[in-house]
Protein backbone atom coordinates (compact mmCIF):
# COMPACT_ATOMS: atom_id res chain seq x y z
CA UNK A 1 0.00 0.00 0.00
CA UNK A 2 1.00 3.45 -0.49
CA UNK A 3 1.90 6.00 2.55
CA UNK A 4 -1.42 7.08 2.88
CA UNK A 5 -2.39 3.48 3.87
CA UNK A 6 1.09 3.40 6.15
CA UNK A 7 -0.31 5.99 8.06
CA UNK A 8 -4.05 4.67 8.67
CA UNK A 9 -3.77 4.40 12.56
CA UNK A 10 -2.36 7.46 13.79
CA UNK A 11 -5.64 8.93 14.95
CA UNK A 12 -6.69 10.93 11.30
CA UNK A 13 -10.08 9.75 10.17
CA UNK A 14 -9.31 9.05 6.52
CA UNK A 15 -12.11 9.57 3.67
CA UNK A 16 -11.56 8.25 -0.50
CA UNK A 17 -13.47 10.09 -3.02
CA UNK A 18 -13.48 8.66 -5.91
CA UNK A 19 -13.92 11.22 -8.77
CA UNK A 20 -13.64 15.10 -8.86
CA UNK A 21 -16.37 15.99 -10.97
CA UNK A 22 -19.02 18.85 -9.71
CA UNK A 23 -20.94 15.93 -7.45
CA UNK A 24 -17.86 15.21 -5.40
CA UNK A 25 -16.83 18.83 -5.44
CA UNK A 26 -20.59 19.73 -3.64
CA UNK A 27 -20.19 16.99 -1.10
CA UNK A 28 -16.79 17.85 -0.58
CA UNK A 29 -18.20 21.93 0.09
CA UNK A 30 -21.15 20.66 2.40
CA UNK A 31 -18.30 18.40 4.52
CA UNK A 32 -16.04 21.31 5.07
CA UNK A 33 -18.69 23.44 6.05
CA UNK A 34 -19.75 21.02 8.86
CA UNK A 35 -16.95 20.47 9.80
CA UNK A 36 -15.68 24.03 10.60
CA UNK A 37 -19.15 24.38 12.07
CA UNK A 38 -18.77 21.40 14.54
CA UNK A 39 -15.10 23.53 15.83
CA UNK A 40 -12.81 21.40 18.79
CA UNK A 41 -15.65 18.43 18.38
CA UNK A 42 -13.87 16.82 15.33
CA UNK A 43 -10.26 15.11 14.97
CA UNK A 44 -7.88 15.20 12.30
CA UNK A 45 -9.50 14.69 9.13
CA UNK A 46 -7.53 13.56 5.96
CA UNK A 47 -9.46 13.55 2.33
CA UNK A 48 -8.16 11.56 -0.72
CA UNK A 49 -9.69 12.41 -4.28
CA UNK A 50 -9.23 9.64 -6.84
CA UNK A 51 -9.70 10.43 -10.35
CA UNK A 52 -7.78 9.94 -13.80
CA UNK A 53 -8.00 13.62 -14.17
CA UNK A 54 -8.59 15.56 -11.15
CA UNK A 55 -10.86 18.62 -10.58
CA UNK A 56 -11.67 18.96 -14.41
CA UNK A 57 -12.54 15.82 -16.66
CA UNK A 58 -13.49 15.78 -20.21
CA UNK A 59 -17.19 17.41 -19.53
CA UNK A 60 -15.73 20.43 -18.59
CA UNK A 61 -12.12 20.62 -19.50
CA UNK A 62 -10.83 24.24 -19.64
CA UNK A 63 -8.37 23.41 -22.71
CA UNK A 64 -11.81 22.59 -25.14
CA UNK A 65 -13.20 25.09 -27.63
CA UNK A 66 -15.27 27.27 -26.72
CA UNK A 67 -17.98 26.53 -29.28
CA UNK A 68 -19.04 23.56 -26.89
CA UNK A 69 -21.48 24.94 -24.89
CA UNK A 70 -23.41 24.76 -21.60
CA UNK A 71 -26.55 22.61 -22.21
CA UNK A 72 -28.36 23.89 -19.03
CA UNK A 73 -28.85 28.02 -18.12
CA UNK A 74 -25.83 29.12 -16.15
CA UNK A 75 -28.04 30.84 -13.72
CA UNK A 76 -28.14 27.19 -11.86
CA UNK A 77 -24.32 26.75 -11.73
CA UNK A 78 -23.36 27.77 -8.18
CA UNK A 79 -21.47 25.32 -6.00
CA UNK A 80 -22.44 26.93 -2.77
CA UNK A 81 -24.70 24.80 -0.49
CA UNK A 82 -28.52 25.89 -0.83
CA UNK A 83 -29.52 27.64 1.81
CA UNK A 84 -26.07 27.70 3.58
CA UNK A 85 -25.40 31.61 4.90
CA UNK A 86 -22.13 31.33 4.79
CA UNK A 87 -20.71 31.53 1.11
CA UNK A 88 -17.04 29.52 0.69
CA UNK A 89 -17.49 29.76 -3.20
CA UNK A 90 -19.17 32.14 -5.22
CA UNK A 91 -21.93 31.43 -7.85
CA UNK A 92 -20.76 30.80 -11.72
CA UNK A 93 -22.35 34.10 -12.26
CA UNK A 94 -20.62 35.83 -9.37
CA UNK A 95 -16.82 34.75 -10.48
CA UNK A 96 -17.92 35.48 -13.98
CA UNK A 97 -17.96 38.96 -13.04
CA UNK A 98 -14.28 39.27 -11.78
CA UNK A 99 -12.86 36.25 -14.06
CA UNK A 100 -14.69 35.99 -16.93
CA UNK A 101 -16.48 39.47 -17.76
CA UNK A 102 -17.11 38.52 -21.33
CA UNK A 103 -19.90 35.55 -20.36
CA UNK A 104 -21.28 36.90 -17.46
CA UNK A 105 -24.22 37.86 -19.55
CA UNK A 106 -24.38 34.30 -21.46
CA UNK A 107 -27.02 31.52 -20.36
CA UNK A 108 -25.14 29.42 -22.19
CA UNK A 109 -21.66 29.95 -21.75
CA UNK A 110 -19.07 27.94 -22.98
CA UNK A 111 -17.99 24.48 -21.05
CA UNK A 112 -14.42 25.56 -20.53
CA UNK A 113 -15.63 28.65 -18.97
CA UNK A 114 -17.53 27.01 -16.46
CA UNK A 115 -14.61 23.85 -16.43
CA UNK A 116 -12.53 27.33 -15.20
CA UNK A 117 -15.24 28.05 -12.82
CA UNK A 118 -15.26 24.22 -11.51
CA UNK A 119 -11.69 24.49 -11.19
CA UNK A 120 -11.65 27.86 -8.68
CA UNK A 121 -14.63 25.77 -6.92
CA UNK A 122 -12.29 23.30 -5.77
CA UNK A 123 -9.26 25.84 -4.63
CA UNK A 124 -11.80 27.75 -2.67
CA UNK A 125 -12.98 24.50 -0.84
CA UNK A 126 -9.49 23.03 -0.05
CA UNK A 127 -8.40 26.29 1.01
CA UNK A 128 -11.23 27.25 3.81
CA UNK A 129 -10.32 24.43 6.02
CA UNK A 130 -6.72 24.67 7.02
CA UNK A 131 -7.26 22.06 9.23
CA UNK A 132 -8.34 19.24 6.93
CA UNK A 133 -5.33 17.07 5.08
CA UNK A 134 -6.43 17.22 1.03
CA UNK A 135 -4.38 14.38 -1.15
CA UNK A 136 -4.67 14.40 -4.81
CA UNK A 137 -4.25 10.88 -6.56
CA UNK A 138 -4.32 10.59 -10.20
CA UNK A 139 -5.34 7.44 -11.37
CA UNK A 140 -8.48 5.52 -12.20
CA UNK A 141 -10.11 3.19 -9.60
CA UNK A 142 -10.74 -0.36 -10.65
CA UNK A 143 -11.51 -2.38 -7.36
CA UNK A 144 -12.55 -1.16 -3.84
CA UNK A 145 -12.72 -3.85 -1.01
CA UNK A 146 -13.08 -3.94 3.00
CA UNK A 147 -10.36 -4.82 5.18
CA UNK A 148 -10.04 -4.80 8.77
CA UNK A 149 -12.27 -3.95 11.51
CA UNK A 150 -16.07 -5.95 11.07
CA UNK A 151 -19.23 -5.97 9.07
CA UNK A 152 -20.49 -3.08 11.01
CA UNK A 153 -16.54 -1.07 10.87
CA UNK A 154 -15.08 -1.97 7.93
CA UNK A 155 -12.43 -0.45 6.45
CA UNK A 156 -12.32 0.79 2.54
CA UNK A 157 -9.12 0.27 0.31
CA UNK A 158 -9.23 1.48 -2.95
CA UNK A 159 -7.36 -0.39 -5.50
CA UNK A 160 -5.77 2.22 -8.80
CA UNK A 161 -5.20 0.68 -12.47
CA UNK A 162 -1.24 1.16 -12.03
CA UNK A 163 -1.00 -1.54 -8.88
CA UNK A 164 -1.26 0.94 -5.65
CA UNK A 165 -3.72 0.94 -3.24
CA UNK A 166 -5.01 3.70 -1.06
CA UNK A 167 -6.84 3.67 2.25
CA UNK A 168 -7.60 2.53 4.60
CA UNK A 169 -10.70 4.85 4.92
CA UNK A 170 -13.21 5.30 7.40
CA UNK A 171 -15.58 6.60 4.87
CA UNK A 172 -15.61 5.94 0.69
CA UNK A 173 -17.69 8.22 -1.69
CA UNK A 174 -17.88 7.50 -5.34
CA UNK A 175 -19.15 9.94 -7.60
CA UNK A 176 -17.43 9.41 -10.64
CA UNK A 177 -19.72 10.49 -13.13
CA UNK A 178 -19.64 9.45 -17.23
CA UNK A 179 -18.26 5.63 -17.74
CA UNK A 180 -14.64 5.75 -20.26
CA UNK A 181 -16.43 3.20 -21.95
CA UNK A 182 -19.80 1.28 -22.56
CA UNK A 183 -20.74 -2.81 -23.57
CA UNK A 184 -23.29 -1.12 -26.51
CA UNK A 185 -19.89 1.02 -28.09
CA UNK A 186 -19.34 0.46 -31.86
CA UNK A 187 -15.92 -0.49 -31.22
CA UNK A 188 -16.55 -3.26 -29.55
CA UNK A 189 -17.80 -5.23 -32.77
CA UNK A 190 -16.77 -3.19 -35.88
CA UNK A 191 -16.13 -5.53 -38.75
CA UNK A 192 -16.88 -2.81 -41.50
CA UNK A 193 -14.23 -1.58 -43.93
CA UNK A 194 -15.59 2.01 -43.33
CA UNK A 195 -13.23 3.73 -40.55
CA UNK A 196 -14.43 4.55 -37.39
CA UNK A 197 -13.44 7.35 -34.70
CA UNK A 198 -15.46 5.19 -31.62
CA UNK A 199 -15.70 8.65 -29.88
CA UNK A 200 -16.13 12.32 -30.24
CA UNK A 201 -14.51 13.87 -26.78
CA UNK A 202 -11.87 15.16 -26.63
CA UNK A 203 -12.69 16.87 -30.57
CA UNK A 204 -9.63 18.18 -30.91
CA UNK A 205 -7.92 14.76 -31.03
CA UNK A 206 -11.03 12.46 -31.96
CA UNK A 207 -12.44 15.34 -34.82
CA UNK A 208 -9.46 15.75 -36.51
CA UNK A 209 -8.34 16.26 -40.39
CA UNK A 210 -6.27 13.41 -39.98
CA UNK A 211 -8.98 11.18 -39.00
CA UNK A 212 -12.20 12.84 -40.94
CA UNK A 213 -10.69 14.51 -44.19
CA UNK A 214 -12.13 17.60 -45.16
CA UNK A 215 -14.85 16.60 -48.42
CA UNK A 216 -15.73 13.25 -46.61
CA UNK A 217 -19.30 11.86 -46.44
CA UNK A 218 -19.65 11.40 -42.82
CA UNK A 219 -22.20 8.94 -41.13
CA UNK A 220 -22.55 9.87 -37.72
CA UNK A 221 -24.51 7.45 -34.71
CA UNK A 222 -26.74 9.41 -32.85
CA UNK A 223 -28.17 13.06 -33.38
CA UNK A 224 -28.88 14.02 -29.59
CA UNK A 225 -26.24 16.74 -27.96
CA UNK A 226 -23.03 14.91 -28.68
CA UNK A 227 -23.98 14.83 -32.38
CA UNK A 228 -24.28 18.97 -32.38
CA UNK A 229 -20.69 18.98 -30.87
CA UNK A 230 -19.87 16.90 -33.59
CA UNK A 231 -21.19 19.18 -36.19
CA UNK A 232 -19.73 22.51 -34.61
CA UNK A 233 -16.12 20.53 -34.42
CA UNK A 234 -16.42 19.67 -37.66
CA UNK A 235 -17.52 23.07 -39.62
CA UNK A 236 -17.18 26.06 -36.97
CA UNK A 237 -13.79 24.38 -35.56
CA UNK A 238 -12.14 23.89 -39.00
CA UNK A 239 -12.87 28.06 -39.99
CA UNK A 240 -16.24 28.09 -40.97
CA UNK A 241 -18.34 30.92 -39.81
CA UNK A 242 -22.39 31.48 -38.86
CA UNK A 243 -23.58 34.89 -40.20
CA UNK A 244 -27.14 36.46 -39.83
CA UNK A 245 -29.01 37.24 -43.37
CA UNK A 246 -30.76 40.40 -43.45
CA UNK A 247 -33.96 37.55 -42.76
CA UNK A 248 -32.40 37.17 -38.95
CA UNK A 249 -31.84 33.72 -39.86
CA UNK A 250 -28.21 32.41 -39.38
CA UNK A 251 -26.56 31.58 -42.26
CA UNK A 252 -22.99 29.07 -42.90
CA UNK A 253 -20.60 30.06 -44.65
CA UNK A 254 -17.90 26.96 -45.30
CA UNK A 255 -14.47 27.28 -44.67
CA UNK A 256 -13.67 24.51 -47.08
CA UNK A 257 -12.50 21.98 -44.38
CA UNK A 258 -15.06 20.54 -43.27
CA UNK A 259 -16.61 17.45 -44.82
CA UNK A 260 -18.90 17.49 -47.81
CA UNK A 261 -22.09 15.74 -45.96
CA UNK A 262 -22.82 14.83 -42.09
CA UNK A 263 -25.68 12.21 -41.97
CA UNK A 264 -26.87 11.20 -38.72
CA UNK A 265 -28.53 8.02 -37.91
CA UNK A 266 -30.89 8.00 -34.84
CA UNK A 267 -33.52 5.07 -33.11
CA UNK A 268 -36.40 7.70 -33.08
CA UNK A 269 -35.86 9.62 -36.61
CA UNK A 270 -35.83 13.25 -34.56
CA UNK A 271 -33.38 15.33 -33.52
CA UNK A 272 -34.00 17.01 -30.23
CA UNK A 273 -36.37 20.05 -30.08
CA UNK A 274 -34.64 23.18 -29.80
CA UNK A 275 -34.88 24.92 -26.20
CA UNK A 276 -37.80 27.72 -25.68
CA UNK A 277 -37.31 31.17 -24.79
CA UNK A 278 -39.82 33.18 -23.06
CA UNK A 279 -41.54 33.87 -25.89
CA UNK A 280 -44.94 32.40 -24.70
CA UNK A 281 -47.27 33.54 -22.60
CA UNK A 282 -49.61 31.30 -20.27
CA UNK A 283 -52.21 32.68 -18.01
CA UNK A 284 -51.98 31.48 -14.36
CA UNK A 285 -49.09 29.31 -15.25
CA UNK A 286 -48.03 29.28 -11.67
CA UNK A 287 -51.28 28.18 -10.31
CA UNK A 288 -51.53 24.89 -12.97
CA UNK A 289 -48.34 23.93 -12.05
CA UNK A 290 -48.81 24.37 -8.10
CA UNK A 291 -52.15 22.24 -8.56
CA UNK A 292 -49.87 19.37 -10.92
CA UNK A 293 -47.24 19.56 -8.29
CA UNK A 294 -49.86 18.70 -5.37
CA UNK A 295 -51.32 15.65 -7.36
CA UNK A 296 -47.98 14.60 -8.34
CA UNK A 297 -47.00 14.59 -4.24
CA UNK A 298 -50.34 12.51 -3.51
CA UNK A 299 -49.90 10.18 -6.27
CA UNK A 300 -49.29 5.96 -5.35
CA UNK A 301 -48.74 4.53 -8.95
CA UNK A 302 -46.43 5.96 -12.54
CA UNK A 303 -49.64 5.94 -14.85
CA UNK A 304 -50.86 8.62 -12.38
CA UNK A 305 -47.91 10.45 -12.55
CA UNK A 306 -47.25 10.44 -16.42
CA UNK A 307 -51.04 11.00 -16.50
CA UNK A 308 -51.27 14.28 -14.44
CA UNK A 309 -47.56 15.70 -16.45
CA UNK A 310 -49.97 15.04 -19.50
CA UNK A 311 -52.91 17.07 -18.17
CA UNK A 312 -50.37 19.81 -17.05
CA UNK A 313 -49.22 20.07 -20.42
CA UNK A 314 -52.68 19.83 -21.80
CA UNK A 315 -54.06 23.30 -19.65
CA UNK A 316 -50.51 24.74 -20.50
CA UNK A 317 -51.67 24.41 -23.83
CA UNK A 318 -55.48 25.60 -23.19
CA UNK A 319 -54.07 28.66 -21.49
CA UNK A 320 -51.26 29.71 -24.11
CA UNK A 321 -52.21 32.94 -25.44
CA UNK A 322 -51.05 31.84 -28.84
CA UNK A 323 -52.32 28.50 -29.39
CA UNK A 324 -54.35 27.21 -31.83
CA UNK A 325 -55.09 24.19 -30.40
CA UNK A 326 -58.63 22.65 -31.23
CA UNK A 327 -58.02 19.59 -28.58
CA UNK A 328 -55.43 20.27 -26.54
CA UNK A 329 -55.54 17.09 -24.53
CA UNK A 330 -55.58 14.76 -27.66
CA UNK A 331 -52.80 16.77 -29.06
CA UNK A 332 -50.70 16.44 -25.75
CA UNK A 333 -51.27 12.56 -25.78
CA UNK A 334 -50.80 11.93 -29.44
CA UNK A 335 -47.62 13.80 -29.01
CA UNK A 336 -46.05 11.98 -25.85
CA UNK A 337 -46.89 8.76 -28.34
CA UNK A 338 -45.47 9.16 -31.05
CA UNK A 339 -42.55 11.91 -30.31
CA UNK A 340 -44.19 14.75 -32.63
CA UNK A 341 -47.35 16.72 -32.94
CA UNK A 342 -50.07 15.17 -35.35
CA UNK A 343 -49.81 15.80 -38.94
CA UNK A 344 -45.19 15.23 -38.22
CA UNK A 345 -45.31 11.88 -40.22
CA UNK A 346 -45.00 13.47 -43.91
CA UNK A 347 -41.64 13.58 -45.75
CA UNK A 348 -38.69 14.87 -44.50
CA UNK A 349 -40.13 14.55 -40.44
CA UNK A 350 -36.59 15.41 -38.98
CA UNK A 351 -36.33 18.72 -40.59
CA UNK A 352 -39.77 20.43 -40.02
CA UNK A 353 -40.65 19.05 -36.47
CA UNK A 354 -36.72 20.45 -35.28
CA UNK A 355 -37.64 23.40 -37.87
CA UNK A 356 -40.91 23.92 -35.73
CA UNK A 357 -39.51 23.91 -32.90
CA UNK A 358 -36.72 26.62 -33.25
CA UNK A 359 -39.65 29.16 -34.83
CA UNK A 360 -41.60 28.62 -31.64
CA UNK A 361 -38.72 28.93 -29.70
CA UNK A 362 -38.11 32.55 -31.77
CA UNK A 363 -41.67 33.13 -31.15
CA UNK A 364 -42.61 33.49 -35.30
CA UNK A 365 -44.48 30.10 -34.81
CA UNK A 366 -47.62 29.11 -32.60
CA UNK A 367 -46.71 26.78 -29.59
CA UNK A 368 -48.20 23.14 -29.90
CA UNK A 369 -48.60 20.25 -27.92
CA UNK A 370 -44.69 19.40 -28.47
CA UNK A 371 -44.11 23.02 -26.65
CA UNK A 372 -46.17 22.42 -23.97
CA UNK A 373 -45.16 18.81 -22.60
CA UNK A 374 -41.41 20.33 -22.86
CA UNK A 375 -42.96 22.77 -20.62
CA UNK A 376 -44.79 21.29 -18.25
CA UNK A 377 -41.65 18.69 -17.93
CA UNK A 378 -39.33 20.73 -17.33
CA UNK A 379 -41.14 22.64 -14.72
CA UNK A 380 -42.30 20.09 -13.16
CA UNK A 381 -38.87 18.31 -12.92
CA UNK A 382 -37.77 18.76 -9.45
CA UNK A 383 -41.57 17.72 -8.12
CA UNK A 384 -41.03 14.72 -10.52
CA UNK A 385 -37.54 13.92 -8.88
CA UNK A 386 -38.92 14.15 -5.93
CA UNK A 387 -41.97 11.46 -6.42
CA UNK A 388 -40.13 9.06 -8.59
CA UNK A 389 -36.00 8.76 -6.43
CA UNK A 390 -36.09 6.07 -4.20
CA UNK A 391 -39.06 4.75 -5.03
CA UNK A 392 -39.52 0.99 -5.17
CA UNK A 393 -41.39 0.01 -8.45
CA UNK A 394 -41.46 -3.24 -10.55
CA UNK A 395 -40.11 -3.36 -14.08
CA UNK A 396 -43.27 -3.25 -15.65
CA UNK A 397 -43.92 0.42 -13.86
CA UNK A 398 -39.97 1.55 -14.64
CA UNK A 399 -40.39 0.89 -18.33
CA UNK A 400 -43.55 2.78 -18.15
CA UNK A 401 -41.90 5.87 -16.73
CA UNK A 402 -38.88 5.38 -18.88
CA UNK A 403 -40.34 5.36 -21.90
CA UNK A 404 -42.40 8.61 -21.44
CA UNK A 405 -39.37 10.03 -19.95
CA UNK A 406 -37.03 9.73 -22.83
CA UNK A 407 -39.50 11.24 -25.41
CA UNK A 408 -40.26 14.44 -22.65
CA UNK A 409 -36.05 14.83 -22.36
CA UNK A 410 -36.02 15.30 -26.51
CA UNK A 411 -38.79 17.82 -26.13
CA UNK A 412 -37.83 19.49 -23.05
CA UNK A 413 -33.78 19.38 -22.59
CA UNK A 414 -32.73 20.01 -26.24
CA UNK A 415 -29.79 22.23 -26.97
CA UNK A 416 -29.98 26.09 -26.38
CA UNK A 417 -31.39 28.03 -29.08
CA UNK A 418 -28.04 29.09 -30.53
CA UNK A 419 -26.98 25.79 -31.20
CA UNK A 420 -30.01 24.46 -32.75
CA UNK A 421 -30.38 27.75 -35.26
CA UNK A 422 -26.47 26.56 -36.36
CA UNK A 423 -27.57 22.96 -37.08
CA UNK A 424 -30.33 24.39 -38.53
CA UNK A 425 -27.89 26.34 -40.94
CA UNK A 426 -26.21 23.71 -41.84
CA UNK A 427 -28.77 22.13 -42.93
CA UNK A 428 -29.96 24.47 -45.19
CA UNK A 429 -26.07 25.02 -46.48
CA UNK A 430 -25.95 20.72 -47.39
CA UNK A 431 -23.38 20.09 -44.83
CA UNK A 432 -26.40 18.30 -42.61
CA UNK A 433 -28.19 16.10 -44.13
CA UNK A 434 -31.33 14.12 -42.55
CA UNK A 435 -31.58 11.65 -45.50
CA UNK A 436 -30.76 8.64 -43.05
CA UNK A 437 -32.98 9.99 -40.33
CA UNK A 438 -36.17 7.09 -41.36
CA UNK A 439 -37.06 3.80 -40.51
CA UNK A 440 -35.01 0.86 -41.49
CA UNK A 441 -31.79 3.21 -41.58
CA UNK A 442 -29.01 2.03 -38.80
CA UNK A 443 -25.55 1.66 -37.80
CA UNK A 444 -24.33 -1.97 -37.21
CA UNK A 445 -21.17 -3.89 -36.99
CA UNK A 446 -21.04 -3.78 -40.51
CA UNK A 447 -21.93 -0.25 -41.31
CA UNK A 448 -24.90 1.21 -42.57
CA UNK A 449 -27.86 -0.80 -42.95
CA UNK A 450 -30.66 -0.45 -45.01
CA UNK A 451 -29.43 2.27 -47.61
CA UNK A 452 -30.75 1.96 -51.27
CA UNK A 453 -28.37 1.09 -53.93
CA UNK A 454 -28.43 5.03 -54.86
CA UNK A 455 -27.60 6.57 -51.96
CA UNK A 456 -23.96 7.54 -50.81
CA UNK A 457 -21.50 5.22 -48.69
CA UNK A 458 -20.05 7.18 -45.74
CA UNK A 459 -15.94 7.60 -45.49
CA UNK A 460 -15.85 7.25 -42.04
CA UNK A 461 -18.13 6.34 -39.14
CA UNK A 462 -18.58 8.24 -35.79
CA UNK A 463 -19.78 7.19 -32.62
CA UNK A 464 -21.36 9.71 -31.01
CA UNK A 465 -23.04 7.95 -28.35
CA UNK A 466 -22.25 8.51 -25.35
CA UNK A 467 -21.79 5.72 -22.13
CA UNK A 468 -25.44 5.56 -20.38
CA UNK A 469 -26.36 6.54 -17.34
CA UNK A 470 -26.01 4.39 -14.05
CA UNK A 471 -23.54 1.29 -14.00
CA UNK A 472 -25.43 -1.38 -16.00
CA UNK A 473 -23.60 -1.96 -19.25
CA UNK A 474 -20.51 0.59 -18.77
CA UNK A 475 -16.49 -0.40 -18.89
CA UNK A 476 -16.16 0.16 -15.20
CA UNK A 477 -14.56 -2.71 -13.61
CA UNK A 478 -14.96 -1.51 -9.25
CA UNK A 479 -18.56 -1.68 -9.70
CA UNK A 480 -18.25 -4.47 -11.61
CA UNK A 481 -17.05 -6.51 -9.50
CA UNK A 482 -19.12 -4.20 -6.17
CA UNK A 483 -22.03 -5.66 -8.30
CA UNK A 484 -20.93 -9.50 -8.07
CA UNK A 485 -19.79 -9.49 -4.33
CA UNK A 486 -23.06 -8.04 -3.59
CA UNK A 487 -21.91 -5.40 -2.14
CA UNK A 488 -23.89 -2.83 -4.61
CA UNK A 489 -26.99 -3.67 -6.23
CA UNK A 490 -29.25 -2.39 -9.11
CA UNK A 491 -33.46 -2.45 -8.76
CA UNK A 492 -35.11 -4.91 -11.73
CA UNK A 493 -34.90 -2.89 -15.17
CA UNK A 494 -32.94 0.08 -14.01
CA UNK A 495 -29.70 1.03 -14.37
CA UNK A 496 -28.23 2.72 -11.54
CA UNK A 497 -27.40 1.19 -7.88
CA UNK A 498 -29.78 1.53 -5.11
CA UNK A 499 -28.79 3.95 -2.10
CA UNK A 500 -30.43 5.53 0.33
CA UNK A 501 -31.68 9.61 0.36
CA UNK A 502 -28.02 9.95 2.28
CA UNK A 503 -26.19 8.65 -0.77
CA UNK A 504 -25.43 5.42 1.48
CA UNK A 505 -24.90 1.98 -0.48
CA UNK A 506 -27.71 -0.78 -0.25
CA UNK A 507 -26.21 -4.31 -0.93
CA UNK A 508 -28.02 -7.04 -2.61
CA UNK A 509 -29.85 -7.89 0.98
CA UNK A 510 -31.52 -4.24 1.18
CA UNK A 511 -28.68 -3.29 3.76
CA UNK A 512 -27.20 0.05 4.15
CA UNK A 513 -22.99 -0.94 3.59
CA UNK A 514 -21.24 1.28 6.55
CA UNK A 515 -18.84 3.44 4.83
CA UNK A 516 -19.94 3.19 1.66
CA UNK A 517 -21.97 5.84 -0.52
CA UNK A 518 -22.19 6.51 -3.94
CA UNK A 519 -23.98 10.15 -5.99
CA UNK A 520 -24.65 11.29 -9.16
CA UNK A 521 -24.48 9.31 -12.38
CA UNK A 522 -23.65 6.03 -11.33
CA UNK A 523 -26.93 6.43 -9.14
CA UNK A 524 -29.83 7.38 -12.51
CA UNK A 525 -32.84 5.88 -12.71
CA UNK A 526 -32.95 4.71 -8.60
CA UNK A 527 -32.28 8.33 -8.07
CA UNK A 528 -33.87 10.92 -10.78
CA UNK A 529 -31.67 13.55 -12.67
CA UNK A 530 -28.88 12.99 -10.63
CA UNK A 531 -26.28 13.76 -13.70
CA UNK A 532 -26.56 17.82 -13.51
CA UNK A 533 -25.10 21.19 -12.32
CA UNK A 534 -27.99 22.27 -10.77
CA UNK A 535 -27.31 21.71 -7.22
CA UNK A 536 -30.16 22.66 -5.81
CA UNK A 537 -32.21 19.60 -7.44
CA UNK A 538 -31.14 17.00 -5.12
CA UNK A 539 -30.09 17.07 -1.18
CA UNK A 540 -27.39 14.64 -1.29
CA UNK A 541 -24.56 15.97 -1.32
CA UNK A 542 -25.56 17.24 2.31
CA UNK A 543 -27.18 14.57 3.86
CA UNK A 544 -23.79 12.76 3.23
CA UNK A 545 -21.72 15.41 4.48
CA UNK A 546 -24.14 15.49 7.45
CA UNK A 547 -24.07 12.01 7.87
CA UNK A 548 -20.17 11.20 7.85
CA UNK A 549 -19.74 13.94 10.52
CA UNK A 550 -22.34 12.60 12.55
CA UNK A 551 -19.84 9.19 12.69
CA UNK A 552 -16.97 11.15 13.02
CA UNK A 553 -17.91 13.47 16.16
CA UNK A 554 -19.40 10.22 17.78
CA UNK A 555 -15.98 8.82 17.77
CA UNK A 556 -12.88 11.24 19.05
CA UNK A 557 -9.84 11.15 17.96
CA UNK A 558 -11.04 9.45 15.42
CA UNK A 559 -10.44 5.90 16.31
CA UNK A 560 -13.26 3.34 17.45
Amino acid sequence: MNGSAEAALDGVYRIGVVGAGPKALFALESLVRRLLAAGGEVPRVAVDVIDTNPYAGSAYAPDQPEYLRLNVSAGIVDAHEPGAAERFVPSFHQWAVEHAPQRDQESFPPRSTVGEYLHCAWNRVQEVCSDLQWNTVTARAVDLTAVGGDSAEPRWVVHTADGEQHGPYRQVLLATGHAPDHDGALKHTWSAEIPLVPQVYPVQQWLSQSKIPAGATVAVRGGALTFIDVCLALTQGRGGVFTTGEDGHLRYIPSGQEPSRILPVTRSGLFLDAKSGPCVTVEDLDTVLDHARVRLAAQCTITEVINTVQHAAAEILDRCTRSTASDAAWEVSYTARNGAEPGSERLNRAVRVFTRSIEVAEGRADPGAAWALGAAWAKLYPALVQVVSFRDLDAGDWAQFRQMAVTMERLAFGPPLLNARKIAALIQAGVVDALWMRQGVGIAATGITGLDESEPRPDVVIDAVLPPPGVVGTDQPMYLSLLERGTLTVPPGRRGVMVTPSGQALNSSGQAVAGLSVIGRPTEDHVLGHDTLNRALHTMPQGWAQAVVEHITQRPGGTP
